[in-house]
């Protein structure tokens, strides 16, 4: 027995060790009757009684501290029960030795399990079936787990269940001897782990995969990039670029514009706010390409990162060159068409209009009478055809202009009732000869538009003069003007013809296109009447549209915007 030891017998039991020494000495001096026992019996009643005492107080404390003990357990109890760690606790020889309910909650093992006598071995044997990953036998199992756990300080494992569930299980070895298992359900921590790396795997493979250059770099000095980027700059090993600049592979002309995307990857707002940039990437054989770059911020470490994409465009690129020389050379001949015709035109009215003047004189007949009658029957076909002509000569003469962007605009105040009257008047004649009647509908006291009054009667008379033309005998035709609140004036004429098909609306509005085939065709004309109405509508800031029903009639309207109109005087 060494000296602690000696120390800890008499911190525990001082007052009783005293007490056994007096009682000692008063039965010695009680058998002995010398003259001095008389002193020692009292001074050894005396010291029993004061050991007596110090033994009461002793006994009360110790009650007290028991009390105090038990009820420290209990809280230790109630706290062990409920937490929501699974805790169980064995011997050395594996023996369970304490455990709380969680614990079997977790492990979904039946109650009458758990009891003194059962050991790690009985637990593992009855959960094999639930286990997954575990193999097939249910011995090597268990041998390979206590294997794992003895002589161990401290361990830790998974086990994941049939159902899906998965505990993490850790182990310690107690100061005492035994050890300590604790489980805790991880299942939604290590399904979000399984989720999270399986993003980044796809991630990363689509990043590789990618058909666009991916490069990733830190204050302008590469870290990562993919084998398309390789391509791009024309390398083969991924560590010629990484820790390379990446502002070294573009036009030191495009600094400027491309500082933001080669700098600090910490203002995220700024980054995700740049709009793609087309620049050049200077390949490592000294080539340039075409390219389009967008930036993004990515989170790596304690910081962000900036990945660019950059597109191979230098395809696009040829495609839109090719196309802008197309549209250039598109233009370019249409401008010489238009000049062509109009010239054309312009060349063609000046025999014309010797023929309808000459035609007038003999249809006059001012030089005297005509030798035949039959002549002057030619005569007024001539000039009618002449006339006809010069209609059609005028219309593609105006088209061309417009088309070559000759046509001058010249804005006057216009009285719009004024107008409409006038431009009813110049077909009245030909729809009286159909049978037509056409009815003049508009709001009283219209204002004045500032317009080219040629241009909208141009367009009037060509709307009304495609109504009479297409307005079978008997029908009618309506021509209607209105303001419209807060957007303008509309200006319509609607008719009971023949009407359009859906389908055709679109090739009506289209030039030198005839609605009716070759080979049927009964109205005759260029197809300029509606498109040129179209352009002349669109001079003015204004739209044509046309709705029609086959069989049943059209409406066509001319839109003039707020601004056109004049204010009413006072």
């Amino acid at each position: 027995m060494n000296y602690q030891k000696l120390r800890n017998i008499w911190g525990d039991n001082r007052v009783a060790l005293v007490s056994g020494t007096l009682g000692g000495v008063l039965l010695v001096s009680f058998l002995t009757q010398s003259m001095f026992s008389s002193v020692y019996c009292l001074i050894a009643a005396a010291g029993l009684l004061i050991c007596s005492g110090f033994a009461l107080l002793q006994s009360r404390q110790t009650r007290h501290e028991h009390q105090s003990l038990q009820s420290k357990q209990s809280m230790l109890d109630i706290v062990f029960d409920n937490i929501e760690i699974g805790i169980s606790v064995f011997d050395e020889q594996f023996r369970l030795l304490k455990w709380n309910n969680r614990y079997v909650d977790l492990f979904e093992l039946d109650d009458s399990l758990f009891k003194p006598e059962t050991t790690l071995r009985d637990i593992l044997a009855c959960n094999f079936e639930k286990y997954v990953n575990v193999g097939d036998n249910p011995d090597a199992f268990i041998a390979e787990t206590l294997e794992h756990m003895d002589g161990r300080v401290f361990g830790k494992m998974d086990r994941e269940f049939a159902n899906g569930k998965i505990l993490e299980i850790s182990f310690s070895i107690c100061p005492d001897g035994g050890f300590i298992l604790t489980a805790s359900d991880v299942t939604a921590t290590r399904l979000a782990d399984k989720a999270l790396r399986e993003n980044e795997d796809r991630y990363r493979s689509m990043v590789e995969l990618s058909p666009d250059a991916i490069v990733a770099h830190k204050g302008g000095f590469i870290i990562y990039v993919n084998e398309a980027a390789l391509e791009l700059f024309k390398l083969k090993n991924r560590h010629d670029l990484i820790g390379r600049k990446i502002s070294s592979y573009f036009p030191y002309s495009d600094s400027e514009a491309l500082a933001p995307y080669f700098g600090s990857a910490d203002n995220a707002d700024i980054i995700k706010n740049l709009p793609p940039l087309k620049s050049k990437v200077i390949r490592e054989d000294g080539g340039k390409t075409d390219v389009e770059m967008e930036a993004s911020a990515l989170l790596y470490g304690e910081g962000n990162i900036l990945q660019l994409v950059i597109r191979d465009i230098s395809a696009q690129m040829q495609i839109e060159d090719f196309l802008k020389q197309a549209k250039d050379e598109a233009e370019y001949a249409a401008q010489i068409k238009g000049k062509f015709l109009a010239n054309m035109s312009h060349e063609l009215r000046t025999p014309l209009n010797a023929v309808i003047g000459f035609s007038e004189v003999i249809i006059s007949e001012i030089f005297g009478p005509v030798g035949s009658k039959k002549y002057l029957e030619y005569a007024h076909d001539i000039n009618s055809s002449g006339l006809h002509l010069l209609d059609l000569i005028n219309d593609i003469l105006d088209f061309s202009k417009i088309e070559a962007g000759e046509q001058k605009i010249n804005e006057e105040k216009v009285e719009i009732d004024v107008l409409v009257n006038e431009c009813i008047r110049l077909t009245q004649q030909r729809a009286i000869e159909n049978d037509i009647n056409i009815k003049l509908e508009f709001d009283p006291l219209l204002p004045q538009i500032f317009a080219d009054r040629r241009m909208i009667k141009q367009i009037l008379i060509n709307l009304l003069s495609n109504a009479v033309k297409f307005t079978p005998t008997g029908g009618r035709i309506i021509t209607s003007v209105q303001l419209l609140e807060n957007e303008g004036m509309k200006i319509s004429v609607s008719d009971n013809g023949i009407g359009i098909r859906e389908g055709d609306i679109e090739r009506a509005l289209t030039p030198f296109v005839q609605v009716d085939n070759d080979k049927s065709r009964k109205y005759h004309g260029t197809g300029l009447g509606l498109p040129l109405s179209k352009n002349l509508a669109e001079m003015h800031e204004g739209r044509l549209e046309l709705i029609s029903k086959y069989g049943e009639g059209t409406v066509v309207t001319l839109y003039l915007p707020r601004d056109r109109i004049c204010p009413k005087a006072a």
